[in-house]
């Protein structure tokens, strides 16, 4: 099979025509396969490289001084099995001294041996997605619902819950300015270097196993420690959460650095996980601007804090009471009793608020007789703690 992707290959990329820069996607079956030799022999007219998916062979043909990718930008890795060793990632971003944007999606970091590692001067754009692997047919009983790509196509989702951990992940990336990083929750995060990072996209969660350590702790370490990863994102300007993040920053971090230039933060939200980081986390923020909510439920617990109205403390103060955000947005809002008590909270207790939006989700099976109009006449009245608060309820 992989001589006769060669065969097809050799005659389109021997073309005369291909001068200028080429863009090259290759997508093989869901088996190993071997790196055709046009590659090696249009190294350095190579501005993007797609390859996908399976397993690559003949890793030994990188390793030849004369193949250098001289002017590839971006190179994207989608469902590309990298084997047991990190050192074949390493080895292929040797190879593009001037690689800005790595996308790589489906990696299985706990699948390796050696620790995992991204390392490189020049990049700037970095995704990294290891959650929408699509596993054997053995352990197919723990996908969830199906996901949408960007193409419209349907993607198995498996239950991060399941999944099994790596052991150590560094990022030593100083001029990275944007990073998308989704994956199970690593052991410990040796070396973060993100010193130019600008935006940052985390969606970390934790495994069955990481959740019974945390609960049998005991208050005593658990062995799994993302705080280091917090920590190296503490110079973004936009960030966005999901529900499975706010809850590491909970339960794996030994403290929530202060994000002294943060201006927009987004936060997914889900019915079943909590909230306990959340106060500390406004708290930090000190320059937030724009707080953005997608849904707004979680699971309640006492460690919530005053940032919800779930819980009533004897104490009116809350970490409300000194965020600075200005802009609130809600997207699918589905104006359940609880989802209304606290945008009532939010507005009552913070000082600074000019525009409170609101965006119904139509879609929700909650609230089936949702009306725009009754949301609005419901919340019109609510008290606000800023007199120069507006807000608005969109469809």
């Amino acid at each position: 099979m992989c001589e006769r992707f060669a065969t097809l290959l050799e005659p389109a990329t021997s073309s005369r025509d291909l001068k200028g820069d080429v863009t090259l996607v290759l997508l093989f079956p869901n088996r190993g396969f071997a790196l055709p030799r046009s590659i090696f022999k249009y190294a350095q007219t190579l501005i993007k490289l797609k390859l996908g998916c399976g397993k690559i062979c003949g890793f030994c043909a990188l390793t030849r001084g004369d193949i250098i990718f001289t002017r590839l930008t971006t190179l994207h890795l989608d469902s590309v099995d990298l084997g047991r060793n990190g050192a074949n990632l390493a080895l292929i971003l040797s190879k593009c001294p001037v690689l800005e944007e790595l996308i790589v999606n489906c990696i299985r970091f706990d699948r390796w041996i050696s620790d995992a590692s991204v390392s490189s001067q020049t990049l700037k754009r970095l995704t990294i997605d290891g959650g929408e692997f699509i596993p054997p047919e053995s352990s197919r009983q723990t996908l969830t619902m199906l996901k949408e790509s960007g193409s419209g196509e349907p993607q198995l989702l498996p239950d991060k819950s399941s999944c099994v951990e790596p052991a150590h992940v560094s990022f030593d990336t100083p001029n990275l300015v944007y990073l998308n990083y989704a994956h199970v929750l690593a052991r410990s995060y040796p070396l973060v270097k993100l010193d130019s990072l600008v935006e940052a996209r985390l969606d970390v969660g934790s495994t069955r196993h990481q959740m019974r350590a945390r609960d049998s702790s005991g208050g005593h370490e658990v062995g799994y420690d993302a705080t280091n990863l917090v920590m190296g994102i503490h110079n973004v300007q936009t960030l966005h959460l999901t529900s499975d993040t706010i809850e590491v920053f909970g339960d794996f971090c030994k403290t929530v650095p202060v994000f002294h230039i943060l201006k927009h933060l987004s936060i997914e939200s889900d019915h079943e996980r909590t909230w306990q980081a959340l106060p500390l986390l406004l708290i930090n923020c000190p320059t937030l601007h724009t707080l953005v909510f997608h849904g707004l439920h979680h699971r309640v617990t006492d460690g919530c804090g005053d940032a919800c109205a779930c819980i009533t403390f004897p104490s009116s103060s809350s970490c409300l009471s000194s965020c600075p955000v200005k802009i609130l947005k809600i997207l699918d809002f589905a104006a359940t009793c609880g989802e209304m008590s606290l945008v009532k909270h939010f507005m009552k207790k913070c000082p600074l608020l000019e525009e409170v939006t609101i965006v119904l989700d139509f879609d929700s099976t909650l609230e089936e007789d949702l009306d725009l109009f009754e949301v609005y006449e419901a919340l019109e009245m609510a008290p606000r703690a800023s007199p120069n608060c507006k807000f608005e309820v969109l469809s």
